[in-house]
């Protein structure tokens, strides 16, 4: 059988991979390859059609720059590979007709043919690397909201913490998401990063969780290898919790092996706050933005600020905050 015929990069880029749109490419029908362009999330990625059952090889979770999954959909399973940086966006796509060829061609499994050409595309599989202060700070402040939860509502409360694989949002109860933003600074001024992140899902009310650290100075405080430890550690009874929770922590970059060089003590400045994101929120969306430029508002590639949420807060402890997460 011949090679398929592929759109060429600049094709796919400007039919497919539009922003703001979901778009797919089918490349075969039996066995079903798609390649999709994700304007709404900025990634690209792969479908191949799989059998029922097929397991993902675990080289293939190592990976930094790329994510490996099995989904189901339209009836059918499909192995996805895709990514989200876009330095690797162009190399990719010609990593994924790649793939496509020896599927449609050479007759290979999906699995294989996507670890054959891995081998031919080495800056996809550099190791993770260590997490820069800023992710650590980010992941601190997402377990403390975790370990919040856990207080309130159990072990089943890991079900919620939705950001390790992707989500939006980074926690998820019924119809209330939540983002947590950490920061070291004495004041609640917190980093949004686009449009997006602060406007909530399709029938749910969403909180901005703002957690400030500090140094823990002569004070025993706590590190983040030693906040893993502590959660692990009420997971341990339930193996199929510290198993869920362990892999987590691998998607967020964090793993065992590399504990030892989170020792960056920190403490709590204050209790955590929740801000409702509604009218009363300072937030940048495409509606603001839209009603503020106009047709020229289409023109703005990607945004990132500021904000303060002093005095909007209702601190943990307060009713309000207790209505919020509780069960």
């Amino acid at each position: 059988m011949s090679a398929p015929d592929h759109l060429s990069w600049e094709n796919f880029r400007s039919t497919v991979f539009v922003r703001g749109q979901q778009r797919v490419h089918r490349v075969t029908d039996s066995p079903c390859i798609e390649v999709f362009g994700d304007g709404v999330g900025n990634r690209i990625g792969i479908w191949l059609e799989i059998s029922p059952g097929t397991v993902v090889a675990p080289e293939l979770s190592k990976l930094a720059l790329i994510r490996t999954r099995t989904v189901h959909q339209k009836g059918r399973d499909f192995l996805e590979v895709a990514t989200a940086t876009p330095s690797l966006q162009r190399q990719f796509y010609h990593f994924a007709v790649a793939v496509a060829e020896r599927v449609i061609v050479e007759k290979r499994p999906a699995i294989e043919a996507v670890s054959l050409e891995l081998q031919c595309f080495t800056d996809l599989l550099e190791e993770k690397p260590i997490l820069g202060i800023e992710r650590q700070i980010g992941l601190v402040g997402e377990l403390l909201f975790l370990e919040r939860l856990i207080d309130k509502r159990g072990l089943s409360a890991l079900d919620a913490w939705l950001g390790p694989i992707g989500e939006p949002h980074d926690f998820r109860l019924e119809a209330r998401e939540f983002e947590v933003k950490t920061t070291v600074s004495p004041h609640r001024i917190h980093t949004i990063h686009g449009m997006e992140q602060l406007v909530a899902s399709q029938g749910c009310a969403l909180y901005l969780v703002s957690v400030l650290l500090g140094p823990s100075g002569a004070s025993k405080g706590f590190s983040l290898s030693e906040k893993v430890a502590e959660l692990s550690a009420r997971f341990a009874s339930v193996a199929a919790r510290l198993n869920q929770f362990t892999a987590a922590l691998e998607s967020c970059g964090f793993r065992d092996s590399d504990s030892g060089q989170y020792t960056r003590r920190f403490a709590v400045r204050r209790p955590m706050g929740l801000v409702r994101v509604d009218e009363s929120c300072p937030a940048i969306t495409r509606p603001v933005i839209q009603a503020a430029l106009g047709p020229l508002a289409t023109r703005i590639e990607s945004l990132q600020y500021d904000v303060s949420v002093e005095g909007l807060e209702r601190e943990d402890g307060t009713a309000e905050f207790e209505a919020a997460v509780a069960a």
